[in-house]
């Protein structure tokens, strides 16, 4: 018995481009039986076991098999088919060990490969299932059945091409083969190919008219074109057949979804999921639609339930984008051990989460008094006694959700960095005699501590006397490195807290030293990946020259302050192609297909320290990503990053985006957010890149809105006035300045932005050497002059749908005369920047 593998049809219409099993019926069928040889016939007890397993009684099937082997031990055909039943209920491991023994007994036995490679398959072990289905092949080359999950092997190590072919050599051995079309047209899709893949479907239809997985895909490729009223007439032809089809009534959601339809979409997800109570994508796409209607609890609860069925990447990704919005009332347990699992591993972007786990870590009683206690006090610093209070330093110190903070992003409340002024104060106190021993809960919370003041790069303010004894204690550990001496580790964490590991002399020598867990993380933070960037310096090559003065000067300050400083990246698992990416985040917008899709080129122009390179290249595997940028440092941070993360497809390069025409490449996409408008001419560097970029090319741009700036300007104006310089100390010292002025609406404003909260996110927020700011109508001229054309904003769900009830008749979003409008009466929507896409007419 052969168990046929269906491709799934991913991306499942969720809104959000999701893949998904569930969204695409059953994932296996059975075949026709195949034995031991053509010309001899079973056994009448293998046939009794086989009719069983066919209908479905999979106990008593296994009991008879189970008696063959007992009178037969060496039964290849019983433990394949044992192994086939074990895959049927999710014991594949156990599949894995009875297949195996039955190839062992025949090894020209090739239903059996397939099966054993459909095992493998589902524990991810995509290599050695690859194998099995080219053994298989080897034994039997018009096994359809091996080609097809072949190709699905492929594709899930994001293969498409070599997908594509297997599928089509499947469909040339088994012509009826509904199956195989479907996985070819969902391949086919991925790759941008909409058309193919269509009549793929149509091709499955006309082979299995019932076949619920082609109308599905069918339906979410016609969504994809835009074609929302075709695509709901394919699921509701489904329900005409399988009423209760779980994934059908999901797909029906989502299409009402499209068209803004939500309380018809909230009611398909409810009924998909009361046909199928574990439909964890369902309750995805439930929770989303709940937020953008603003029902953040009912959300939370529902992506939570998706969770807890299965925990899968789309899951996490959704949960964290969902609970960076929400404002909890009470400290519960299990929305702490969520959000601490969704900063560290991470499910978003740590630094858009830093604010709900402030939140909720501020719920927490004795987090409270403290932080109000060194709020209410302030400047004036307070004894250890005083700030941790009758509850004493243990509450804090145990506290999982304040060191998960302090290690992976900067601390973006005005009470808690007090707060954490003052424990580092009361740490330095503690150490500067003579050399003490920590508890373990103490050396925890204080290597956290000195990790987020290396994170931030010491924006905490200090007093003269603080700095003097921190100087001090500086020393005496330098001292003893050079005498060779032990250097206690409270020293060590202290000084660690206020100034850099590696700016110390010799200080390699402390991994001489055995040190706890803690401690050598911090060591690895503050002194060994420094040093790892400095090696990467001598291989950074130089594509241009920069001389440009504008450039010469931006170069400086991102030498001085990289920007951004990050510490991890969600991870990402998408096999699409770009041209289907933004079909998906834009299924109204005029996008014309680019000539290819796999092995794309991706100029990244303005990369920084490599987050956007890095999220790129994980979404794009398949692409070709050169990332530039005018400072070497940021690129021996973003070169860093890469090699820990394991990606092999980007290429690190110095250069200034307006002297690239020397360099001689083209790209297919090309990408540059928040850099263009630090350029001496903004539109001329724009120009450039466009010179660059292939026929039907897609640019992503970022641009500063004059609009959502406006408290921004204000504030550098305010900096001028004053006269602060953009070092280190004038940063710490305007920040105070400016959070003390509290009261006034503008300054006030600018507590709210994360890049608030750190030296480097501070200087390029408020003391930038060059910036341009613009309005969406001098945009639009200049995508009228180089013949661009508009695909659509980047934006939260919430937003795009208060502009759809705005502007019902702009169905494509893309009428830039209704944004302006839209901005003016709402100025903070792009308080980020104008994030959007064009593609070049070809």
């Amino acid at each position: 018995m052969l168990m046929k593998k269906i491709g799934r049809n991913d991306p499942c219409p969720c809104g959000s481009g999701k893949k998904n099993k569930q969204c695409c019926g059953p994932r296996e069928n059975f075949q026709s039986v195949k034995l031991r040889s053509v010309n001899v016939s079973p056994p009448v007890p293998l046939q009794d076991a086989l009719a069983h397993h066919q209908a479905g009684r999979l106990p008593e099937a296994e009991a008879i098999y189970r008696q063959i082997l007992q009178m037969q031990p060496n039964d290849a055909d019983a433990h394949h088919l044992l192994g086939v039943i074990a895959i049927q209920v999710g014991k594949s491991e156990v599949a894995i060990e009875l297949i195996g023994k039955a190839l062992k007994l025949r090894p020209d036995f090739p239903e059996a490969y397939i099966n054993l490679g459909n095992a493998l398959s589902d524990q991810n072990r995509l290599d050695e299932a690859i194998a099995c289905y080219r053994q298989a092949i080897k034994f039997k080359s018009d096994a359809a059945e091996a080609h097809n999950n072949l190709g699905m092997a492929l594709r899930d190590q994001g293969k498409l091409s070599d997908a594509i072919a297997c599928y089509r050599q499947a469909i040339t051995f088994k012509s009826n083969n509904p199956e195989a079309y479907v996985n070819l047209g969902n391949a086919l899709k991925e790759q941008g190919k909409i058309d193919e893949a269509i009549a793929c479907y149509h091709q499955a239809i006309q082979c299995k008219p019932d076949f619920a997985d082609a109308h599905n895909s069918l339906g979410i490729a016609l969504k994809n074109q835009g074609k929302i009223n075709e695509a709901i007439i394919c699921y509701r032809q489904i329900l005409t057949f399988q009423p209760d089809n779980a994934a059908a009534h999901n797909n029906l959601g989502a299409a009402y979804k499209d068209q803004g339809k939500l309380e018809e979409a909230i009611g398909c997800y409810g009924v998909a999921i009361k046909y199928k109570s574990d439909f964890a994508e369902a309750y995805i796409n439930l929770g989303n639609a709940l937020k953008v209607q603003g029902k953040l609890d009912q959300a939370v609860a529902c992506l939570k339930h998706s969770l807890a069925i299965k925990e899968t990447i789309e899951a996490k990704i959704d949960f964290a984008a969902c609970i960076k919005n929400v404002s909890f009332t009470q400290d519960d347990p299990e929305n702490r051990q969520l959000i601490i699992r969704a900063l560290s591993e991470p499910w978003g972007r740590p630094a858009d989460l830093a604010g709900t786990g402030i939140n909720i870590l501020k719920l927490n009683q004795n987090m409270s008094e403290c932080t109000e206690r060194a709020a209410q006090t302030w400047p004036t610093r307070l004894s250890a006694q005083e700030l941790y209070g009758s509850s004493g330093f243990s509450s804090v110190a145990d506290d999982r959700l304040l060191q998960c903070l302090l290690e992976n992003v900067p601390i973006c409340d005005v009470e808690l960095e007090r707060f954490l002024t003052m424990a580092r104060l009361a740490m330095l106190n503690a150490t500067i005699g003579p050399a003490v021993s920590v508890e373990p809960n103490e050396q925890i919370f204080y290597c956290a501590l000195a990790r987020q003041c290396f994170i931030n790069e010491y924006i905490f303010s200090y007093t003269d006397e603080e700095f003097d004894q921190a100087q001090s204690l500086r020393e005496r550990v330098v001292t003893a490195i050079a005498a060779k001496s032990s250097v206690p580790a409270a020293w060590l964490i202290s000084v660690a807290a206020y100034f850099p590991l590696f700016s110390l002399p010799t200080i390699e020598a402390l991994f001489d030293q055995s040190w706890p867990e803690a401690v050598n993380a911090l060591l690895v933070q503050q002194i060994r990946e420094p040093r790892e960037e400095q090696q990467y310096r001598a291989q950074i090559p130089r594509l241009t020259p920069i001389d440009d003065e504008v450039s010469l000067l931006v170069q400086q300050q991102y030498e001085e302050n990289p920007y951004p400083r990050w510490i991890k990246c969600q991870q990402r698992d998408n096999h699409l192609s770009l041209e289907a990416y933004l079909r998906q985040q834009f299924p109204f917008a005029p996008i014309k297909p680019l000539e290819k899709n796999d092995a794309i080129d991706i100029l990244i122009a303005g990369c920084g320290t490599g987050w956007q390179s890095i999220q790129t290249a994980q979404q794009f595997r398949q692409s070709r990503v050169l990332a530039i940028d005018l400072s070497v440092t940021s690129l021996c941070y973003a070169k860093r990053k890469t090699h820990e993360l394991g990606l092999e497809n980007i290429e690190y390069a110095c250069a200034d985006i307006t002297k690239l025409e020397s360099s001689g490449r083209t790209f297919d996409a090309i990408e540059s957010i928040g850099v263009l408008h630090h350029l001496a001419d903004p539109k001329a560097g724009w120009q450039m890149l466009l010179s660059l970029l292939r026929p039907n090319g897609f640019m992503r741009l970022g641009f500063y809105s004059e609009y959502a700036r406006r408290n921004i300007i204000a504030a550098r104006q305010f900096i001028d006035q004053q006269g602060y310089a953009g070092n280190a100390a004038d940063i710490r010292r305007c920040r105070q300045d400016l959070i003390s002025m509290k009261d006034n609406e503008q300054f006030k404003k600018l507590l709210s932005f994360n890049d608030f909260y750190g030296t480097s996110e501070c200087r390029d927020l408020l003391f930038h050497v060059h910036e341009h700011h613009f309005t969406l109508p001098q945009i639009k001229k200049i995508l009228e002059e180089f013949d661009l054309e508009f695909i659509g904003f980047f934006l939260e769900a919430h937003v795009t749908q208060k502009y759809e009830v705005r502007f019902a008749d702009d169905t494509s979003k893309t009428n830039l005369d209704y944004w302006n409008i839209f901005e003016t009466e709402n100025p903070d929507i792009f308080s980020g920047m104008y994030q959007f896409v064009v593609q070049k007419r070809g």
